[in-house]
């Protein structure tokens, strides 16, 4: 009994030191490739007619040229978070990023190169990937994730799940479709979790002193949706981020 109930001690003392975080999640993994996805982005505006006659084209040739290879997105400034600012406003500064628009960036870095992409991409190791199923119902999407850690970590992760909605019809300075363009890839809102809060608008907690490899985090989100996008025009981009003393370090993403 005296040997049982210090084995019982020990299992207790090992649990107690795990380094990942307490946190609510939702039942059931969903699958997570071991693999990685770069983030291919412009930051844009409907009434610059630089990102109407040279930024459109620029931005399909990133998406000819990376494949699914990357997660696509097209910051515009016209969305507006409930604090007031876009939501670039509060994700770019944290990547010195620049103000100006049209600028394109890769992996939330206005300095880049295919060669960084690519080393990215084709990395020998993943530190951790995500994978998500979402629920479309009228005015509400219910957005379920599994982010899994490939490797022991330390420090403090962050998940941020992107809604973007593709094909939205409308107005574009410069661009030949004028009131009739087609927009691309929009990033739109970000998910809310259903039972813990968001890291200002960059995504959630997933960590707060690391991870073990193998750890794996389910979440639920919610967002709401315009009923006029159709649902096949409507994805998510998650996005791993890693805390730093100077700001969000990018560690993967994935979309489907």
């Amino acid at each position: 009994m005296k040997r049982i109930i210090i084995l019982i001690m020990i299992a207790t003392v090992l649990i107690s030191c795990r380094k990942t975080s307490k946190m609510e999640v939702t039942e059931g993994n969903l699958m997570v490739e071991e693999s990685n996805m770069a983030v291919l982005a412009k930051r844009t505006a409907t009434w610059c007619s630089p990102c109407g006659s040279s930024g459109f084209p620029l931005f399909e040739n990133l998406k000819t040229q990376y494949d699914d290879d990357a997660v696509y997105m097209a910051w515009k400034d016209a969305f507006v978070t409930s604090t007031g600012s876009t939501l670039f406003d509060e994700v770019g500064p944290q990547f010195n990023l620049g103000g100006t628009v049209p600028t394109f960036f890769a992996n939330f870095q206005k300095d880049w190169s295919d060669s960084m992409v690519r080393a990215h991409i084709n990395a020998e190791y993943v530190i951790a990937n995500s994978n998500y199923d979402m629920i479309i119902g009228g005015d509400r999407i219910t957005l379920r994730t599994t982010t899994k850690f490939f490797t022991d970590v330390e420090g403090h992760f962050i998940l941020a799940p992107y809604l973007i909605v593709d094909n939205i019809v409308g107005y574009q300075n410069g661009h030949p479709d004028d009131n009739n363009t087609t927009h691309r890839n929009y990033v739109v809102n970000i998910a809310t979790p259903t039972t813990n809060v968001l890291t200002k608008n960059f995504g959630y907690q997933i960590t707060t002193k690391g991870a073990d490899r193998g750890f794996t985090v389910n979440l639920e989100f919610e967002v709401d949706r315009n009923p006029l996008w159709p649902a096949r025009n409507i994805s998510f981009a998650l996005i791993i981020f890693k805390r730093q003393p100077w700001g969000l370090e990018f560690i993967n993403a994935f979309t489907k």
